[in-house]
């Protein structure tokens, strides 16, 4: 007798692979793995992309993988972007060095009659304003203006514990007036895990062909991370990720915190202070702490971050 049974759907068949304990194992090992060839000796460009575009995971030292959560996850696990409830947007300025800002703005929403599919649009700035040109003898040459740009695409969606999110970016960077352009494709998935209050995230960020500048072509910052998040009691958030950057050859490691003095999610006012510590190859003392502080009023929240960058300031 023939079986009209419709076949396995594929979106299904791939949560059940995802699903296999072998998969976050294989991920963890390659996260954790010291810094050997893994791939080509090639230093990545696009520094930017690795700017913290959300005060909360940017006072958390960037711990994010498991916890990231609505369109602020866009840029740290777009899995997290299954979380929306409803529609959300969000803005953020980050003031560095030598008058360089990084800008973030994010917007996402259920898409109508999709079943519970959510969609992340985002757009990142990083402005070097005005420079002064110099030629070989030192001798001024004029100005010119720097500045890195990369528009994002993500979805998401729930299958009961599992969140499965996906992005697609693209990238444009120029100095003087000479232009490199490329995109790139981040994927994630996170787990509530049963009968404890944890949740395991992994994401793969920056898989692309680079950014090609008129004859030469720069890696993007490809990497991939795994993080826990583990509530020990309500109102209080530990954060654990770390990160390998595969064409840099070097792992990060991030410790991150969050309590709330009052409020909470779903409340519609509340008040957090958070923590962070990172390491990894290359980290100073100076540079290895972060805080911030989070207020939320009528559903809307204002986050505060300072991440000290040693003898370059804050």
């Amino acid at each position: 007798m023939e079986n009209k049974n419709n076949p396995p759907d594929m979106v299904n068949r791939i949560v059940y692979l995802l699903s296999r304990p072998w998969v976050l194992g294989a991920a963890l090992v390659f996260v954790f793995t010291p810094s050997v060839k893994i791939s080509e000796a090639l230093e990545s460009g696009a520094e930017f992309l690795r700017i913290d575009t959300d005060a909360r995971a940017g006072a958390m030292s960037s711990a994010g993988a498991a916890s990231a959560m609505g369109v602020s996850a866009i840029s740290y696990n777009p899995a997290g972007l299954a979380s929306l409830k409803h529609g959300e947007a969000a803005l953020s300025h980050s003031a560095l060095y030598l008058g360089t800002a990084h800008d973030f703005a994010g917007a996402g929403f259920s898409m109508p009659g999709s079943a519970g599919w959510k969609l992340g649009l985002s757009f990142a700035r990083l402005s070097s304003g005005s420079m002064e040109g110099r030629t070989a003898s030192r001798s001024r040459t004029g100005g010119y203006s720097a500045y890195d740009q990369a528009a994002t695409v993500a979805i998401a969606r729930k299958y009961g514990r599992y969140s499965l999110g996906g992005a697609v970016k693209y990238i444009e960077s120029s100095i003087a007036g000479v232009k490199g352009t490329g995109y790139a494709v981040d994927m994630g998935v996170q787990r509530s895990l049963i009968g404890i209050p944890v949740s395991v995230g992994v994401a793969v960020q920056n898989l692309g062909p680079g950014i090609k500048y008129i004859s030469q072509r720069d890696q993007l910052p490809l990497s991939v991370s795994a993080g826990i998040m583990y509530m020990p009691v309500a109102g209080f958030m530990l954060n654990l990720d770390a990160r390998r950057y595969v064409y840099d050859k070097y792992t990060t490691y991030s410790v991150g915190t969050e309590y709330a003095l009052y409020g909470g999610p779903g409340t519609m006012t509340g008040l957090s202070l958070r923590g962070g510590m990172n390491g990894g190859a290359g980290q100073n003392a100076a540079s290895a702490f972060s805080a911030g502080a989070g207020i939320r009023l009528m559903n809307a929240d204002l986050d505060y971050a300072m991440s000290p960058e040693g003898t370059l300031g804050s």
